[in-house]
């Protein structure tokens, strides 16, 4: 019995220094390799000894096994030591409960992180539709101002080239509107302004675009409109604009009316040559007294 148990000792005892030799071979990154090795010397020692006590069956190497046995204690004392020096070391290495604490804790700071990017995104993404949204209104009236007119009639202009539908603009400009400034101050003035293109605005179509040319010019665009349909429209502004009361100070009571210039888009004009047509009629309109409407009717057939 005594010799089966040291041999198996002993093969068990020589086997695990092999193993962690083995370990330290393909895992090169792994901490204290010294400490493993002085553990594996002693291990190996352990099963020198036990097999000194199996040649001790039969034969009295008592002096090489008292050998063995001093070499085993001193490497056990040295690896004692040395684990003792370490201990606080190894003791400061995470867990893996740790190292699961803290990845969901980074899990979640990125998801955090990768939330409040999507929000600022979202935010600038805003933002950026109100800056363009501002860049293309006008500050007194809160429609269209003449950067946003440009950018809509030439997308029209392409829209009206590319499926043959008819485009008609409306240019409208408030008659003696300087005379209105001096007797009742640029005040009043600004308000009449901005009552104006209120009546255009509620006039106007969903799918018409109305805005601020300049001054107290005003431009009208009409998609999938002839200019006979137009007219009619035009006539309604020039007839609410007409019988508007702009009162806006007790015992105050401010009139005025408008000129339209209407034309029609030919697929043969840009946008200068359409502008500066519309602006004739609206020319002609002035010139044939105010308050009256100007029709293009020299569009070709």
């Amino acid at each position: 019995m005594h010799f089966f148990g040291d041999l198996l000792t002993a093969t068990a005892y020589f086997l695990i220094p092999l193993a962690l030799i083995h370990l330290f071979r393909k895992r090169n990154d792994l901490a204290f390799n010294w400490i493993f090795m002085m553990a594996a010397a002693f291990i190996f020692l352990c099963g020198v000894t036990h097999f000194m006590a199996i040649i001790n069956i039969w034969h009295g190497y008592y002096y090489l096994s008292g050998i063995a046995k001093l070499a085993t204690g001193i490497v056990s004392i040295m690896t004692t030591i040395m684990i003792w020096y370490l201990l606080p070391r190894i003791i400061a290495i995470p867990s893996n409960q740790e190292f699961k604490v803290k990845n969901e804790q980074l899990l979640l700071t990125q998801q955090k992180l990768i939330e409040s990017n999507q929000l600022l995104e979202e935010r600038v993404r805003a933002r950026t539709v109100e800056l363009e949204k501002l860049a293309h209104t006008d500050a007194l009236t809160g429609i269209m101002n003449r950067g946003g007119l440009m950018n809509g009639l030439t997308n029209e202009m392409d829209r009206a080239t590319r499926y043959k539908h008819p485009l008609t603009i409306m240019m409208i400009d408030i008659d003696h509107f300087k005379r209105v400034n001096d007797e009742y101050g640029h005040v009043q003035g600004d308000n009449v302004i901005i009552e104006v293109a209120d009546i255009l605005s509620k006039v106007s179509r969903s799918t018409d675009s109305v805005g601020r040319y300049g001054g107290e010019e005003f431009l009208l665009l009409m998609p999938e409109t002839e200019t006979v349909k137009a007219k009619i429209l035009a006539e309604r502004i020039r007839v609410d604009v007409a019988n508007h009361h702009f009162c806006h100070e007790e015992g105050l009571d401010i009139s005025v009316t408008c000129s339209i210039g209407v034309t029609e888009f030919e697929s043969n004009q840009d946008s200068s040559s359409l502008l500066k047509t519309v602006d004739e009629m609206l020319y002609k309109a002035k010139n044939s007294g105010r308050n009256k409407i100007i029709v293009n009717n020299n569009i070709a057939a």
